[in-house]
């Protein structure tokens, strides 16, 4: 319903395994299929409480832009953070 816009609902690491790359590993997996394949725009989402401040910080680090909040959208004060990356331009 979008011109080559996706939307990438959840990654996860294992605890364990997390700060070893395999996360910017997976983000790049996806992002260089959609490359592939002339897709403009990746979305990507997570919550607003300050214990995903790390993963804010990772989709940051990845080249995302926090692109909107809607307030209260998991429950009441968890809000929902959204960022957005252009793959292909045009």
């Amino acid at each position: 319903m979008a011109d080559r816009t996706w939307y990438l609902y959840m990654i996860a690491v294992r605890p364990d395994c997390q700060g070893q790359g395999r996360g910017t590993a997976l983000i790049q997996h996806v992002e260089k299929a959609l490359q592939a394949s002339s897709q403009r725009v990746l979305l990507v989402e997570t919550s607003g409480l300050p214990s995903y401040e790390r993963t804010r910080k990772f989709y940051a680090k990845c080249g995302y832009e926090k692109e909107a909040r809607i307030r209260d959208f998991y429950a009441a004060g968890d809000d929902k953070v959204v960022f957005r990356k252009v793959l292909n331009v045009g």
